[in-house]
Formats: structure tokens, sequence, C-alpha cells
């Protein structure tokens, strides 16, 4: 019985901590690189890793799940699409768009 309680325990835990994660979507606009963070169109400003930061470019759209430290909002799983040449998200539409 034990055992059980603790896996049931280990579950609740588990899941109370995914659960604690929001999401923000939408334009980067402005990227400090020296603060490790972006503002979204919306004003929104999340905080990530080097590495997460160096893929994105101003104009992306990107979701992001983030989890409230402090003051801060900081990532911990973002995904982005850069718009092509007619400011497309679909890339087979930017490409036939040059038809």
């Amino acid at each position: 019985m034990g055992k059980a309680m603790g896996l049931a325990l280990a579950l609740t835990l588990a899941l109370a901590l995914t659960a604690a994660a929001e999401d923000a979507k939408g334009t980067v606009r402005w990227i400090d690189q020296a603060d490790h963070s972006i503002v979204l169109d919306d004003g929104t400003r999340l905080w990530m890793s080097e590495g997460q930061l160096s893929d994105l470019s101003p104009g992306d759209r990107v979701q992001a799940a983030y989890e409230t430290r402090g003051a801060k909002k900081i990532v911990i799983q973002i995904d982005h699409n850069r718009p092509g040449l007619d400011g497309s998200l679909d890339p087979l539409n930017s490409i036939q768009s040059g038809d």
C-alpha cells in the first residue's frame, strides 16, 4: 500500500508541475540579446536560454510554454515560424506567390 501511495503522490506532483506552465503566442517585435529576452507584439516579455534565442528573428511567429518565476516568464518550450517573402507562414503559398 505504501508503494501505491508513493506512486499516486508522484503522479499528482508531476501533473501539478506541468499544469503550472502557461502559453503565449504572437509575433516577435524585439529581441534583447543582453537580457536573453524577447518582446511579443502584445507586449509580453519572455526570457529564454541563449540557444533558444539564437534561432529567433523579429517578425517570427512564436508559440511558447513558460513558467513564471518571480517576475519573469521563463520559456520552457518554444516553436516558431518565419514568414515567407509574401508574409505568409505557409511555405507553399510563399513559393507559389512568385509565379
